[in-house]
């Protein structure tokens, strides 16, 4: 019988696994570390979950709902998921990960499902002329593109976005959207050959969620009570349902190698410390990026090697309005990102950024300045909130510092790599790249039309690492080379051929577009074309 060992239970890993199961009689072994959110939270989304909106007890839902937490004064804090931050708990993967400056440190997750327990659900495909640095190109992704689209809840709409971001699939309209949105959209259509004269194309958002199950409670952020935001965790319950996988979790992976043709995992069991042995046909590792990079870098065994990951950086951007809408507070829209903006320095749809606009949460509120809390100052803040709208934004990796990894490997065989993370450019929060600074200004151009300013001085420049969109460290190349530093089209290095890197590790660029979708398909596509090799 055939056979596959998947690392992880993130989005790469359950691509992977639908590929696999394709395949009757492929014996499909997951593990992962597993933690997962508690039971007393668990009981009261489940409560929740049975009743109407109106019917909700406020307890409950201050239970499951707290903002999330600050972790460094000058960049986004850090989320939380039904009030738990169990997708960034250590369990022993972040143990020996140091960072250095302005740099985020919490980036492997040990949660069930990974990140996507706390993404943004935005999915959208990469543009067909960001894969011409790629050894395949957009054709090669289509019909994976359209797989995981039909395998998650998909919400969107038909708009000027589908140019250089095909609608694939058939996606669900979204809920009503908020009064800012509709506005903002209205002046776009409006004045479209003004706006688009400065390179912007703005479009409704798309997202990985149930929306038609949708009763609007302004948790999106916080974490969906009724969990109709996709996560990894989902596809990997109906796996585990129907016995297509034989998962193990409290797992840590400390080595992958090759015995002849057969992969070889090293993993400890994080409760005893005990190490197990796991053998297959294949190994596919998503860990995701920086987690991946670090087993991989300890399975080679490089004495003190240094890497540098590709990432999309992140920025966030209030912008304002003459024009007011009524008080947000006293609405209960859904609270993901509603319309997208892409920013444009080509004719391809290529070198662009993107920015994210979310209606009014409760992170608004709290995000003001002290002053304007207080109750004395409630005409103030009731103008405006009625005005303002925030942008979460990105650059491609090509106009992004990198990330740089440092590892010192370990003599003992059961150990990670120590690893510390820096950056080549995020030295302080004001140092902000060239192409930013290019977006704001064709932003600011527009904005007439739109009725949507930048407020630059309250601009926020995230620390590396911070946007979760980075890879890299062993791209697909055309022609691998001979060593450690890239991968061919099914993620392997030339020292094994059983072992498939699936993650955002492979990716030879990090465009500013959304990044999920992409991580599943390129997944989905390397498990597919693994599959048709013999043996």
């Amino acid at each position: 019988m055939p056979s596959s060992i998947i690392i992880g239970s993130g989005p790469a890993a359950a691509a992977a696994v639908l590929a696999l199961s394709e395949k009757p009689d492929e014996k499909i072994t997951v593990f992962d570390p597993g933690t997962v959110l508690d039971a007393e939270a668990q009981e009261v989304i489940s409560r929740l979950s049975k009743l109407r909106v109106d019917n909700w007890d406020e307890n409950d839902v201050r239970r499951v709902s707290l903002q999330p937490k600050r972790v460094q004064s000058d960049s986004l804090p850090e989320k939380r998921s039904y009030g738990s931050d169990f997708p960034f708990a250590n369990m022993g993967q972040l143990d020996g990960v140091k960072s250095e400056g302005r740099v985020n440190s919490s980036v492997i997750s040990s949660a069930y499902g990974g990140f996507s327990n706390v993404w943004g659900a935005q999915i959208m495909p990469f543009s067909a002329a960001t894969f011409k640095g790629w050894p395949f190109d957009f054709s090669d992704m289509e019909e994976h593109y359209r797989t995981i689209l039909g395998h998650i809840p998909f919400a969107g709409e038909s708009d000027d976005l589908e140019e250089w971001f095909p609608l694939m699939g058939s996606p669900a309209p979204l809920p009503p959207l908020a009064p800012r949105t509709l506005m903002v959209l209205a002046n776009y259509d409006r004045h479209r050959d003004r706006v688009r004269a400065n390179g912007i194309t703005m479009g409704r958002s798309r997202l990985a969620f149930s929306a038609p199950e949708c009763q609007p409670c302004g948790l999106c952020m916080t974490g969906c009570p009724r969990s109709l935001i996709f996560s990894a965790s989902h596809s990997f319950d109906r796996f585990r349902q129907s016995g297509r996988i034989d998962y193990h979790s409290g797992l840590l992976a400390v080595r992958v190698d090759q015995d002849g043709d057969t992969a070889v995992v090293q993993a400890r069991e994080l409760s005893s410390g005990r190490m197990r042995r796991f053998t297959a046909d294949r190994v596919f590792v998503g860990c995701g990026a920086i987690g991946t990079t670090r087993l991989i870098l300890g399975s080679l065994g490089s004495a003190q090697p240094v890497v540098h990951l590709s990432e999309s950086a992140q920025f966030v951007l209030p912008m304002m309005s003459m024009r007011p809408t009524p008080d947000p507070r006293t609405r209960q829209d859904f609270t993901l990102n509603q319309f997208t903006m892409v920013i444009a320095r080509d004719e391809e749809g290529f070198d662009v950024s993107q920015i994210h606009f979310y209606p009014f949460n409760q992170a608004y509120s709290d995000a003001l300045p002290g002053f304007l809390r207080h109750r004395a100052a409630a005409f103030a803040t009731d103008r405006l909130l009625s005005r303002l709208t925030v942008g979460l934004g990105y650059l491609p990796s090509w106009a992004s510092p990198k990330v740089r990894i440092c590892a010192q490997v370990s003599a003992a065989p059961d150990e990670l790599p120590q690893i510390t993370l820096s950056s080549d450019g995020f030295g302080e929060a004001k140092d902000v790249p060239p192409m930013l600074r290019d977006v704001i200004n064709r932003i600011r151009r527009a904005a007439p039309y739109l009725d949507l300013w930048p407020v630059t001085p309250r601009m926020l420049w995230s620390g590396a690492a911070k946007s979760y969109h980075f890879g890299g460290s062993f791209p697909h190349a055309r022609e691998p080379d001979s060593g450690n530093a890239t991968t061919d089209r099914l993620g392997r290095l030339a020292r094994w051929d059983r072992v498939h890197l699936i993650d955002g590790s492979v990716f030879p660029n990090v465009p500013a577009t959304t990044f999920t979708l992409t991580v599943m398909a390129n997944s989905h596509r390397i498990a597919s074309e693994a599959m048709q090799l013999t043996g």
